[in-house]
Parts: C-alpha cells; structure tokens; sequence
C-alpha cells in the first residue's frame, strides 16, 4: 500500500543547452552568471519577470522570499569552454510559476547570444527539452507548448533504513544568528528541508502535513552525525543591484548520520530536487543522498 505524502509540490524541471561561439574562460561556478542572463532575457515580459524574478521588491523588500524557480549549473571545475562545445544546464520553476513556462521560453528563444562572465562571451541557444519526460520543448525557433508538463516532487519512501550520507555537491550557505555556518548536523538540515517546502507550498501552491513536520524535527534531534568531511568553499559573486561583491562561499562535502532513519526518506529525496540553504536560486545547496 503507498504511503500517504506528508507534501505535495508541483515543478517543471527544463534542461538548457547552449553553444559556445568561441573560446570562452568562465568563473567555475555558473549559477550568478546564468541566473543573470536569463533575469535580462526575461525582463522583456515585465509580468512573468516580476512573478519570478522580483518577488522581494513586490513583498515589501522582506528578507528570505522563497523564489519559485531555480537554475542548476553545471559541475564546477569545467573551464575553458572551446568553440562550438556545449553547455547545458537546468531550470525549475515552481508550483504556480509553471504557468510562466511560455514566457521563459519565449524570451530565451529571442536571445541573440546568451553573454556569460565578465568578458560577456557569446552562446548560443541550442535546444531546451524536459529533463523528466526527454520532450523537447525549444529548438531551431520552434516552441512545442505540449511538452510543458508539470511533474510531482516525489515522495519517496524506503523501509528499515539505519544509515544515509548527504553529499553536498554545491555550496550550502545556511546563516545563524547571522554568521554562515562552518559545520551541520541532522536536526538542521532537517529543519532546514522542511522550512523551504513550507515557504514553496505558502507562496506558490500545493501542500504540507504540518503536523508531520513537526514530528519529524523532534526525531531529528535525535540523530547523531558519525562522520563528517565538511570544508567550506570561498566565493564570491558580483551583485548588479548592490554594485559590489558579495560573499557565496558554503560547505562542501559529505555527512554520515546513524540511527532510526526511515522517517526521513522522503523529505531528503525531496531535498535532492528542491536544494536547501540559501541562494538556491543560483543553485546552491545541491545535495544527493544515500541510503542504507
């Protein structure tokens, strides 16, 4: 019998694939870099860029409004690009922002050249496809509408697991008390899963078992971390609207925890689509999880 889901969310998950017109040396984490050239594309539909792009301006300028999309690099590391390579990419939006999928389409299509990094090389968009489904969406100037089908976050659920490691694949920034934490354990990353589905399904649809959320974040305190391999990784990333740098280091690497896990298998499958931390807008936070 299948588990009753404690969360509903819905996401359009889009691959993105570009072409280099030369020979192009780019700063080994692309999320600030693409999140901006698709702000500038999209900004021609001033309706779709407000819902997704300007939520905080359009809420009071409050700090830590959940966006609904998100743009997910590629593996850091990989630079130069040569002329004619690919890069690719994804997008996701979410919940109610998947009514805007048109417009994102419509406006990236119309791009001449994608401008990436600070000497703004030319790319070329190739084709955009649904990375769930492998339906093309976008290609040679055609929009195939019918393959923009919102799926389903799952809710994946697993027996009698006793241990999981969380590998931490892009920066993870999580602040208290204002200060970016160097170190994490169980409860946190927990409380941290929940808080952001929370904040997706209160702004942009869908739905949580807050009474499950809680019981889970009490189980959580108490799991212990048995190993841990953490190192936090110094970046930084140009802000446009402050005219200053600013700082996008977080932690990489891995966590083992033991104990009574089964609980918390769909909230961490969850979390290896929708990230958790801060920035996840630029892709941070990334996390895949395995389970024993």
């Amino acid at each position: 019998m299948m588990a009753q889901p404690d969360f509903f969310i819905k996401y359009l998950p889009m691959k993105i694939s570009l072409t280099s017109v030369e020979k192009a040396v780019l700063p080994e984490y692309l999320g600030s870099a693409l999140r901006g050239a698709i702000g500038q594309a999209l900004y021609s539909d001033i309706t779709a860029f407000n819902y997704i792009y300007n939520n905080r301006s359009l809420s009071g300028n409050k700090q830590d409004i959940v966006n609904p999309y998100m743009i997910i690099p590629p593996a850091m590391h990989k630079t130069p690009y040569q002329a004619g390579e690919d890069l690719s990419f994804y997008m996701i939006l979410l919940g109610d922002a998947i009514q805007y999928a048109p417009s994102v389409v419509d406006a990236l299509g119309s791009l001449e050249n994608f401008k990436l990094g600070a000497s703004r090389y030319p790319f070329i968009l190739k084709k955009i496809f649904h990375s769930l489904d492998q339906r093309v969406i976008w290609q040679s100037g055609l929009f195939y509408e019918t393959a923009v089908q919102s799926a389903v976050v799952p809710y994946r659920c697993l027996s009698n697991i006793k241990q999981l490691t969380i590998n931490i694949q892009t920066p993870l920034r999580i602040r208290r008390s204002g200060m970016l934490l160097e170190s994490i354990d169980f409860p946190t990353i927990i409380r941290n899963i929940i808080h952001r589905i929370e904040a997706i399904t209160q702004r942009y649809g869908g739905w949580v078992n807050t009474t499950e959320a809680v019981r889970i974040q009490t189980l959580a305190s108490e799991i212990p971390v048995t190993q841990s391999h953490l190192a936090l990784k110094q970046m930084s990333r140009y802000s446009n609207r402050l005219g200053e740098k600013m700082d996008f280091g977080g932690l990489l690497g891995s966590i083992r925890c033991e104990g009574v896990l089964t609980s918390f298998v769909p909230w961490l499958y969850a979390a290896q689509i929708l990230h958790i931390g801060r920035n996840t807008t630029f892709g941070m936070g990334k996390i895949e999880v395995e389970f024993i």
